[in-house]
């Protein structure tokens, strides 16, 4: 590999004759590979000891780490150091020296001053070796940076190149950079609005990530930006709280730092502005997770202005409006409402810190609308006229607090180093940046910008040495955060256009329009502050900056929470049943509605006929309770002809937002004619039978009278008593008769 030919190595032939202490093999660690390890087959990270400060008077030690990523042993291999003696007095030419574009040249021969002999590197093993220039030799006299180079040459020539750099501590150091330090306090990202007892426990243990975090930054001058979900899972959870998160919260609150909000779960505010979100997402409520039970003789949190960081809400209808921020004045052993879970005694709630090298020109004033009257953006999503970078300054109406990244990244890195060689690499590359960031600028003493990214420091004393390496160098100390971006802003910067890419700014712009649904479809709900108060604080843990460096895992999160709102969206429906014949003028047409959801609904059940077959009552209002499926009865009447009609079935909230996914179609056989023929039939049977009664009454009367009539000529008066008597009447009558 060759070098910049624009830092090409100087000759230091006065070196060749002096002697060179070195050891070899300090240690042989075995590793696996990497299964994305470099292009290069064998990893080399070079690292000047004491933090890359070189002392005058003193041995300069390089430690180099040395791994074998191939699969064929490398043997016969030394190590080469050379260093510069010309001065890396710029930050483009410390960042084109670290970070080289090109394999252009080789190092020069003549500027080797250490050789080591490499021992035999078997696939993945790693090797750490060491170098030691004796003071004497040691070329340089004056206060500056100098570049250093390591050289893996290879038995059969191949050679492996990597940077580091040096700072000679020697006269006429510039006066002290001012650096103010910003840190986030944030967690691993979730699916859901509030953080898991379970994991509440681990990351607040002795050795849990928020416990390590803060470790390194309490009592500091460093400015906390806080996620407020880590405050409101541990008061969410009242006396059932793990003791650990307690005790954290409670050293947080005790912190002598400058401690402001970010925005809840950490959501990307830059993502939201792109999108098209109408303003920044805020919580709306945490009822849904609050037991009553777990806040027994436990006195509410004390309460205090909310942060104002965006008052969006989503109303019934999908209206986006302003929230109000409730005055609480909760009593002992109430349950704490929304404002008193996320209260907190910020030093400010104006600041709006977007991941880096993501944010437009246009986002500034949309932050501003919400609030956020200050941004922090990183050094190379802006541009100046000013060779001095960093600190408060102006872009446009807004005020910006730039991040120095030759200052943060080499900060970040030493935080997040998994092995000691990577960490002193880390800080020799921090003390080189301060250095050429406080010798750019002359006149006076500057004060710059670093910030900590979201990723979590790799262990308990990486961030604190790193943090203690800003006060433990001569050219840096730190100063107060809350001083820094109080500051008038001091110089004018334009914002360099730096989207986020279109497939992260589409899916939030999906998941906000799901949303809308959600809350246009709560207007069935008479209170729907639960389902939209975790539908919102789930959509907020989504929008995590932390999610950004693990896409494939985000993704599959997305799709579940697309799948959550298609399950609610379809949990009130109507069950579609048989056809229905109507053989009648009216009726009634039963449609049942089923309700999945855990509250009662209520809402209008919307019909249209297919024709004039049939008249339908277009609205009926039913309530159906939680959980259950209810009948509405819908009165129909037959129209002017007889035949299959079908009726359109929907549901509609109150405020009239279709509910149906998809209509349900009812099929209805009108036959209201055979009601009037049945009646004739059963008239003309009944009149039949009637006439046949009264002709058979007739019938059977006449019979009697003519029996009783040939009775009378041939029966037997003793027979007949009551037929003897007229007859003797009659004899009697015509005997008294005269005669003649």
């Amino acid at each position: 590999m060759n070098l910049p030919p624009t830092r090409r190595l100087r000759a230091i032939p006065a070196l060749l004759g002096l002697g060179v202490v070195a050891s070899s093999m300090l240690g042989i660690v075995p590793v696996t590979a990497a299964a994305n390890a470099a292009e290069e087959p064998v990893q080399v990270v070079l690292a000047p000891a004491n933090g890359g400060v070189a002392q005058p008077g003193a041995d300069l030690t390089v430690t180099a780490s040395l791994t074998n990523s191939g699969s064929t042993t490398i043997d016969g291999a030394s190590l080469q150091i050379a260093v510069d003696r010309e001065f890396i007095s710029t930050r483009a030419e410390l960042n084109e020296w670290l970070a080289p574009a090109d394999d252009s040249s080789t190092v020069d021969s003549d500027a080797i001053i250490a050789s080591v002999a490499v021992p035999a590197l078997q696939p993945g093993e790693e090797h750490i070796v060491q170098a030691t220039i004796p003071a004497a030799s040691v070329p340089f006299e004056d206060w500056g940076v100098h570049g250093i180079t390591g050289t893996l040459l290879q038995g059969d020539g191949t050679e492996t190149v990597a940077h580091s750099s040096v700072v000679f501590n020697g006269d006429d150091a510039p006066a002290a950079t001012q650096v103010a330090v910003a840190v986030p306090l944030t967690t691993q990202p979730g699916q859901t609005g509030l953080i898991p007892e379970a994991t509440l426990a681990t990351i607040t243990a002795d050795n849990g990530l928020l416990t390590r975090e803060l470790d390194a930054v309490i009592g500091r001058p460093v400015g906390i930006l806080i996620d407020p979900r880590i405050i409101v899972s541990i008061r969410a959870l009242g006396t059932t709280a793990p003791s650990s998160a307690i005790a954290w919260l409670e050293r947080l609150q005790g912190a002598s730092n400058p401690i402001y909000p970010l925005s809840y779960a950490d959501a990307d505010v830059a993502a939201m502005s792109q999108a098209g979100s109408a303003q920044l997402l805020t919580p709306t409520s945490f009822d849904y997770a609050l037991d009553k039970a777990d806040f027994v003789d436990l006195a509410p949190p004390t309460t205090s202005p909310s942060p104002t960081t965006g008052a969006a809400a989503v109303a019934p209808g999908g209206v986006v409006t302003d929230t109000p921020t409730p005055t609480p004045s909760p009593a002992p052993d109430a349950v704490p409402d929304t404002s008193a879970l996320l209260s907190w005694d910020y030093t400010g709630t104006s600041i709006a810190w977007p991941r880096d090298d993501t944010v437009t020109a246009t986002d500034l004033p949309y932050f501003a609308a919400n609030g956020l009257t200050t941004t922090i953006v990183s050094s190379s999503n802006v541009s100046t006229t000013s060779s001095a970078v960093g600190g408060v300054a102006r872009a446009g109406d807004s005020t910006v607090l730039v991040s120095d990244d030759t200052v943060s990244t080499p900060l970040r890195e030493a935080a997040g180093a998994l092995t000691a060689t990577e960490r002193q690499k880390s800080l020799s590359d921090l003390a080189s940046g301060l250095a050429v960031v406080a010798s750019e600028d002359d006149s006076t003493p500057r004060t710059i910008l670093a910030t900590l990214d979201r990723a979590a420091p790799s262990d308990g004393t990486a961030l604190t040495d790193a943090l203690n390496s800003l006060d433990a160098l001569s050219w840096s100390s730190t100063t107060a955060f809350d001083g820094f971006a109080a500051q008038a802003p001091a110089s004018d910067v334009t914002v360099v256009d730096q989207p986020e890419p279109a497939e992260r700014t589409g899916q939030v712009a999906a998941l906000l329009a799901s949303e809308n649904q959600v809350a246009a479809f709560s207007s069935i709900i008479t209170d729907p502050t639960n389902l939209l108060g975790e539908n919102r604080a789930n959509i907020l843990s989504l929008l995590a900056n932390s999610w950004a460096s693990n896409t494939g895992g985000w993704n599959v999160a997305m799709q579940a929470q697309a799948d959550r709102s298609t399950e609610t969206l379809g949990a009130v429906s109507i069950v579609a049943g048989s056809p229905i014949n109507l053989v009648s003028n009216t009726g009634d047409m039963p449609v049942l509605v089923e309700n999945k959801l855990p509250y009662p609904v209520t809402l209008t059940v919307r019909l249209s006929p297919s024709n004039f077959r049939l008249v339908v009552q277009r609205e009926v209002s039913i309530t159906v309770e939680a959980s259950s499926s209810k009948q509405a009865k819908v009165p129909i009447t037959a129209g002017v002809a007889n035949g299959d009609t079908i009726v359109r079935a929907e549901l509609v909230s109150p405020t009239g937002v279709l509910i149906s996914a998809q209509p349900t179609f009812i099929p209805v056989n009108v036959s209201a004619d055979w009601e009037v023929a049945g009646s004739w039939l059963v008239g003309g049977v009944v009149g039949a039978l009637l006439i046949f009664a009264a002709i058979r009454l007739f019938l059977k009367r006449r019979h009697t009278r003519a029996a009783e009539t040939a009775g009378g000529s041939a029966g037997d008066p003793d027979d007949d008593p009551d037929a003897a008597a007229p007859a003797a009447s009659v004899t009697e009558s015509t005997t008294e008769e005269p005669r003649g």
